[in-house]
């Protein structure tokens, strides 16, 4: 039986080797980097490293999504100085009315969004049949599970999907810039 000190250690060695599988994965790296953080609490019950590590990821992964959820609640208590922005309200998969900013919105910058969105949706039209309710899943901000439950395709497939299409949108940023 490893010593709690033992099971932290392996944890944090897990989760390292997770982060350098993965280093072009921000978000992923965001999720390790709460996630290690949260393995070193001292109130976090340390039993076995497989336990630990997994626990440590979904509370990570959980903590994330409420942050972001708390900064786009706050953005919108705040007043917009300039009136070329303007706010876009959303309702969230739990039902909060959420609202985003968007930043000087001007013709250009739509016709910019519009083909970007209409390339991604080619080139998710080519990932297979799950490609579009993959894309449509992300801009709805559902969660992986949740979107492979309502594409009907494994998890898998879904998070294989997800990463092809963050792949070429970046692709098609750095591309426009």
């Amino acid at each position: 039986m490893l010593q709690n000190n033992d099971v932290r250690v392996e944890t944090m060695c897990r989760l390292y080797s997770k982060q350098k599988r993965r280093p072009w994965d921000g978000e992923f790296l965001d999720v390790l980097d709460t996630a290690l953080n949260l393995a070193l609490g001292p109130k976090r019950a340390a039993e076995t490293p497989d336990l630990l590590c997994r626990n440590v990821i979904r509370d990570a992964r959980r903590t994330i999504r409420r942050s972001q959820a708390t900064a786009r609640q706050n953005a919108a208590c705040r007043p917009l100085p300039d009136a070329a922005r303007r706010r876009v309200c959303t309702i969230t998969a739990d039902g909060v009315s959420a609202a985003e900013m968007i930043t000087h919105d001007t013709p250009e910058a739509r016709v910019i969004a519009a083909e970007t969105l209409q390339e991604l949706k080619v080139f998710a039209a080519k990932l297979g049949a799950h490609g579009p309710a993959c894309l449509q899943g992300m801009l709805d901000m559902l969660t992986v599970a949740d979107s492979a439950k309502q594409t009907g395709v494994s998890v898998a497939t879904v998070e294989r999907a997800r990463r092809a299409l963050r792949e070429h949108a970046k692709t098609l940023i750095s591309a426009a810039a």
